[in-house]
């Protein structure tokens, strides 16, 4: 008896194969009548992005061109994620991502936040929530931590770090975070 295939990816409400159409073929050519598979969730989009991934980690290597036009279309269909969560799925640097979305959106740059790879919301310029914090502190100087985080959006280390930077009559931001122009 040979050994199982591994089990391919089928999108539950569409019961379309995300991951696994060479292994199905190769079932086939074996006389298997049965493959495993695992259904994933998720919008129609989401299973794009995930057989876009599991492509780039096994199997055929996608071309360039591939890779670019997959992250053209995640960036259409997820235009809330970073250029790195991109870049990630689709198998580009976070430059070539951040070029991607430049030509394809011009307006998306002026976004605020973008999901990370993480899951986690991050501001698109970091910059911008420290001049929040600043302006906040100078507004109400005794406020804590986490009030003036939760006021301005922020973590609570990044309003200690203005306040710090602020008592050191210096800007509110590292030279690598300028804030708005």
């Amino acid at each position: 008896m040979q050994s199982p295939l591994p089990p391919i990816l089928v999108h539950r409400d569409t019961l379309r194969i995300i991951d696994g159409n060479h292994r199905v073929e190769a079932a086939k050519l074996r006389g298997d009548t049965t493959i495993l598979a695992r259904l994933v969730g998720g919008s129609e989009r989401d299973a794009f992005a995930l057989a876009v991934r599991s492509n780039i980690e096994h199997g055929l290597p996608l071309s360039r061109a591939d890779r670019l036009a997959a992250a053209a279309e995640i960036l259409r269909s997820h235009p809330e994620w970073s250029d790195r969560a991109v870049a990630a799925t689709a198998g580009l640097s976070p430059t070539t991502v951040a070029g991607v979305r430049r030509t394809l959106c011009p307006e998306a740059v002026a976004e605020e936040m973008r999901t990370g790879v993480d899951g986690r919301l991050r501001p698109v310029d970091p910059g911008a929530g420290r001049e929040r914090v600043r302006q906040a502190i100078l507004r109400s100087p005794q406020s804590s931590l986490r009030q003036l985080a939760r006021e301005t959006g922020v973590s609570p280390n990044t309003v200690r770090s203005v306040r710090s930077r602020m008592l050191r009559s210096q800007g509110p931001a590292p030279a690598e975070f300028p804030g708005p122009p």
